[in-house]
């Protein structure tokens, strides 16, 4: 048998891979070098990445909040989220973020935040609580976050004095509240927030409102509002007072806004008053006469349904600019409410008892009758009226505002009225 080839001896093979190894990676030492180095950078790069995401985390972890709703009228219908159905409220609850709050025309609810924020959803109102969180320790930078959308309704927003960051960079609180139509960034103050089928708006009573839509942003101060309709961005700042009136300067005809009153009283058909709109000297007025009345009296006005909660507001101004030319029946009658020119506010005060304010203008009173409630007006000279703040004069106040009425009452009589306003703020 022939001996084997020295090429299959051990040492052979083993100085061959040896070879092969070398020319795979040059020199071995260099090989376990770059193993070394590349475990000693990754171990650095765990030493310094580990501890800043730590502190990363531990600075901006956030821990959600909850919100207690308190129930100050009706019932309110919450559903919180994930939930097959919503529920009855007429107490108080307290609620996760993603509720969703709806009240109908009867009921209203006050929303109470984790930092003493509030929200007061007034009758047809739906508001979601989308965000309500904090940091979650305690050098945590991440600042205090309320973010809510409402659908629909009216909500007056209460954002309580935030408390200072530790970072100077970031804000120590976020309020915002979005719509269908705009959002808005709130500083602490007091805030309306209104939506409707049409658009919305936001009045600033204390604070500064940042008001976004249609990728234009409006700084809206104290004392002012802004306006937002569909798809179009928010109107420069407003004054915050907003006349409730339609068609109180008579531009348009009549019937925009308003209706004819008449009550023949004692009197026949055919001696009732007439209503039209004149200009007078560039003036739209509208007109209010009687003649022929044979000492019996009627009533001849018009009336607009306001219908219209006030209770949020701290103002309630009506005026009118007010002209009277005839007057047969002296003074106001009788019982002092028969007069040439009358202005009647009807409303449900806080205690939902109907009532009323009266106000009415005379040009002569020969027989001395008696003028509760009223203002002597000198002959076809334009008065310009305005009543006091409504809710320092009213006692109950006002809650409700049902109707205005601009009318005349007694026997003949001719005037006028322009300029007609119902102004809250």
């Amino acid at each position: 048998m022939s001996r084997r080839s020295g090429a299959h001896r051990p040492e052979n093979f083993i100085a061959l891979t040896f070879d092969s190894n070398r020319l795979k990676y040059g020199k071995p030492e260099r090989a376990a070098w770059l193993v070394v180095l590349g475990a000693f950078v990754v171990f650095m790069l765990l030493c310094a990445t580990v501890p800043l995401g730590i502190r990363y985390y531990l600075r901006h972890a956030t821990s959600p909040r909850t919100a207690m709703l308190e129930v100050v009228g009706g019932t309110v219908r919450v559903r919180e989220r994930g939930a097959a159905a919503p529920i009855a409220v007429t107490r108080s609850i307290v609620l996760p973020e993603g509720a969703t709050i709806e009240t109908d025309e009867n009921s209203r609810g006050i929303v109470t935040f984790h930092d003493n924020s509030t929200a007061i959803l007034f009758p047809s109102s739906q508001v979601i609580l989308r965000e309500m969180h904090v940091s979650a320790y305690p050098w945590g930078v991440e600042p205090s976050t309320i973010a809510l959308e409402q659908t629909r309704g009216r909500v007056r927003i209460g954002a309580a004095p935030s408390m200072s960051s530790q970072d100077s960079s970031v804000p120590s609180r976020v309020f915002s509240i979005s719509t269908p139509y705009f959002l808005a960034t709130l500083s602490d103050g007091s805030y309306a927030v209104e939506i409707n089928s049409d658009g919305g708006q936001v009045t600033v009573r204390d604070g500064t409102a940042n008001v976004t839509a249609a990728e234009r942003t409006v700084n809206v101060g104290r004392s002012q509002r802004t306006v937002v309709t569909r798809d179009g961005p928010p109107l420069p700042p407003l004054p915050a007072a907003q006349d409730v009136i339609v068609n109180g300067d008579f531009i348009d005809p009549l019937a925009r806004g308003w209706s004819v009153v008449r009550e023949s009283g004692n009197s026949s058909a055919g001696g009732n008053g007439t209503i039209n709109v004149t200009n007078i000297a560039g003036r739209n007025s509208v007109r209010i006469t009687r003649t022929g009345s044979n000492q019996t009296s009627a009533i001849t006005g018009i009336v607009q349904q306001i219908n219209r909660e006030v209770s949020d507001y701290r103002s309630l101004r009506l005026s009118a600019d007010v002209r009277v030319h005839a007057q047969s029946l002296s003074g106001g009658g009788m019982l002092s409410s028969e007069y040439p020119l009358i202005l009647r506010l009807k409303y449900r005060d806080v205690y939902g008892s109907e009532a009323e304010w009266v106000h009415g203008f005379y040009m002569q009173n020969v027989n001395n009758n008696p003028t509760n409630n009223s203002e002597l007006a000198p002959v076809d000279v334009w008065i310009p009226f305005e009543a006091t703040n409504l809710f320092d004069t009213l006692d109950p106040k006002p809650f409700f505002i049902t109707s205005l009425q601009i009318y005349a009452s007694g026997w003949d009589y001719d005037a006028y009225a322009s300029a007609i306003r119902l102004v809250v703020e």
